[in-house]
């Protein structure tokens, strides 16, 4: 195994010791977590960069091309409002949503769906039927998992419009992106796409499990800053850095 496969699988243990260790102390996680997770998302963005330097030089195919500049610019996004977040909660000591932050994250999205759509594309042929409905059954059952937990209890929550429409939009956006994701995923596992796309993919999942927990425990109000899922991020931007590294290493 690579080194660099070791020392992703090294840092990815160490967050899940100081989660599980750092419940104890909930002022430490509180920083630790608005740290590391800019730096975390740092390093992915860092990633992403370098590769499309390299892909400049290399002068690729167009559709390729366009497809990593839109998940480039989608994690850079996201890091931007993971910077964002910690600005309000450890200089500005106020509630980071709703916030700029939310422009950054939502922005991302836009990216990323016409990455993965165009990825979708490329690879349309080793689009199964069986593919087709593994998804589309997946998806339901997630729609409507998410359409009881989450979106019908905002709808009557008595916030109002824009916070209510706020805290829809992210729900609703993760479903569209799993859908796309998750076809991305199982040609992975066919052997049509590379190793880059799965750590890609994997990344994106796992965001989007952080994100509908969070959305939940929001909700429900018992969500704090250090939260244990809030691993599934973390580890969704090391699969993310990953994913850069394995297809900079290709070109």
């Amino acid at each position: 195994m690579e080194l660099l496969y070791v020392l992703s699988l090294a840092y990815s243990l160490m967050l899940a010791i100081v989660y599980g260790v750092g419940q104890l102390n909930l002022d430490f996680m509180t920083f630790f977590s608005n740290v590391f997770f800019p730096a975390t998302a740092a390093v992915a963005s860092a990633a992403s960069f370098l590769t499309l330097r390299r892909y400049a030089r290399h002068n690729p195919t167009p559709p390729f091309s366009a497809a990593w500049i839109s998940f480039s610019s989608g994690i850079i996004l996201w890091f931007l409002g993971e910077l964002t977040w910690a600005i309000y909660v450890l200089l500005l000591f106020s509630k980071p949503f709703p916030s700029l932050a939310d422009l950054f994250y939502l922005s991302g999205y836009g990216f990323l769906f016409v990455a993965l759509f165009l990825i979708l594309k490329l690879f349309k042929l080793s689009f199964s039927p069986k593919i087709g409905v593994v998804t589309m059954g997946v998806t339901l059952v997630l729609a409507v998992t998410v359409s009881f937990l989450l979106l019908i209890p905002i709808f009557t929550s008595g916030e109002d419009a824009f916070a209510t429409a706020l805290a829809v939009s992210y729900p609703i956006l993760d479903i569209g992106l799993f859908a796309l994701a998750f076809s991305i995923l199982l040609i992975f596992l066919e052997g049509a796409v590379g190793k880059a796309w799965f750590f890609l993919t994997t990344g994106i999942i796992l965001n989007i499990v952080a994100d509908l927990l969070f959305s939940y425990a929001e909700l429900q109000g018992f969500y704090f800053e250090g939260h244990l899922f809030e691993l599934f991020w973390l580890w969704g931007y090391v699969a993310f850095f990953l994913g850069f590294y394995v297809h900079w290493r290709e070109l």
